[in-house]
């Protein structure tokens, strides 16, 4: 999988409703991608409003850092000392990845993020992996229908379900996390988008054929 490939569907991991957060809890996890079939899992930090992605089984090392605030993100590629920065508020949300301030009434954040008042419905209270969460349903910017589970004590989404894609948070370990895992080191060099796509073309091109 290409760089550029996998920084756009890094992307579209920034939430489909948010308010503006209370800072949520610190912890890592698994993030476990049940669809679309074949989807990476990742693994996941979270310190605040700022999450770091690994994503497993890619040929070159590299990471994503989203600001879930600036809905903004960082992909950082270790082994050439770069990063890819898109514009503050234009990534591309299609999968909730995000904190919610009151996870009892988190309807009204998903209504006006979606532009589609009365979408969203609660469920009621639910279990996911044995931690206390809050159930709704609701639709998406784009008329998909989905679900989605906040965690009552991380204050973050641990579980959604929709037409396209589910996933859920896995194996979580509350504590705190290293201010290191979200900086982008000073000596890192940024590249524009274009010769971001031109350099992973040129480093697939050099990949050894199996």
């Amino acid at each position: 999988m290409s760089r550029n490939l996998v920084f756009r569907m890094t992307c579209q991991l920034l939430l489909v409703w948010m308010s503006l957060p209370v800072l949520a809890q610190q912890f890592s996890a698994e993030l476990v991608r049940q669809k679309p079939a074949g989807s990476a899992n990742s693994k996941v930090f979270v310190s605040g409003s700022k999450v770091r992605l690994e994503t497993a089984a890619q040929a070159h090392s590299n990471y994503v850092i989203l600001s879930l605030t600036e809905r903004q993100s960082a992909m950082v590629l270790p082994d050439t000392k770069t990063y890819v920065l898109s514009p503050p508020g234009q990534v591309s949300p299609s999968i909730p990845f995000f904190i919610i301030d009151d996870p009892d009434d988190a309807c009204p954040a998903w209504e006006k993020s979606v532009g589609k008042p009365k979408t969203c419905a609660k469920v009621g209270d639910d279990t996911v992996n044995g931690r206390s969460a809050v159930k709704y349903t609701g639709t998406s910017a784009n008329g998909d229908t989905g679900t989605a589970w906040v965690d009552r004590k991380l204050h973050f989404v641990v579980k959604w379900e929709g037409e396209k894609g589910a996933a859920e948070l896995q194996n979580i370990q509350e504590g705190p996390q290293s201010v290191s895992l979200f900086d982008i080191p000073s000596d890192y060099e940024r590249l524009d988008m274009a010769a971001a796509a031109a350099n992973a073309k040129k480093r697939k091109t050099k990949t050894p054929t199996k």
